[in-house]
């Protein structure tokens, strides 16, 4: 699997509960799994962090309030020594548990550090991400992939979310026949990418401090493999 260096990736929910931090994490996961060199970046000040997503809650490193006040330029090989990691080496940057958005400058700083010492950066794009840091990730992202649930409000949202988001996005829909995916993405106006169903194992392994994508066979494995494989690596060859 042959990815190019310093490409970075957004994984944008449209909805709640659309399960885009799920994907983020199965892509960084699968990714690592293939010997690639990733870093998983928590772009949702909100969520809780996504350490606890990726089981590592209780790793000891820096997270994004630790960067506050870091003076010149990230050095991205030292900050990925910094990160916490789970136990076969992906590393993140996470967000804490309480809330403390970034400012637009420390994001644009720490995603272009991260890139240039790595393969793949996966960002988790959260809802309520302000504005100024939406575009600084935005403007750093090779493909950006939208996650809508495959149900009448799902869509709504996701189409909503196309609006704002103001770029062109691929779409991951959830629990949606494979025959009706061509149709949502006409009527969005966006490609889609992959169907994907939910997964009650899913649940159960994160319950246990399992990741997504862990499960070597798991369909939602193979999905996460297909985006990156068909999608991801046909844009760095392109």
């Amino acid at each position: 699997m042959e990815i190019s260096a310093g490409m970075t990736v957004a994984v944008v929910g449209g909805g709640c509960g659309a399960g885009a931090t799920t994907l983020a994490c199965g892509l960084a996961v699968r990714a690592h799994a293939a010997r690639r060199t990733v870093v998983a970046v928590d772009a949702d000040p909100a969520g809780g962090g996504l350490d606890v997503a990726l089981g590592i809650e209780t790793e000891q490193g820096v997270r994004w309030p630790e960067l506050q006040g870091a003076a010149g330029a990230l050095d991205g090989a030292r900050l990925i020594e910094r990160l916490p990691a789970d136990r076969d080496g992906l590393a993140v940057l996470s967000h804490g548990r309480q809330w403390r958005p970034m400012p637009g400058a420390l994001t644009a700083g720490a995603l272009d550090a991260l890139a240039e010492v790595s393969e793949l950066v996966v960002v988790d794009v959260g809802r309520s991400l302000p504005e100024e840091q939406l575009a600084e990730v935005l403007d750093r992202c090779r493909a950006v992939l939208l996650v809508a649930r495959g149900t009448a409000t799902g869509l709504a949202a996701a189409g909503a979310t196309v609006d704002r988001l103001g770029v062109p996005v691929q779409l991951v829909v959830r629990d949606l026949p494979a025959r009706l995916s061509a149709e949502v993405g006409q009527s969005l106006g966006v490609p889609v990418v992959t169907a994907i169903a939910s997964d009650r194992r899913l649940e159960a392994d994160a319950a246990r401090g399992v990741p997504p994508g862990a499960r070597e066979r798991s369909d939602f494995a193979g999905r996460c493999d297909e985006i990156l494989r068909d999608l991801l690596i046909g844009r760095a060859a392109a």
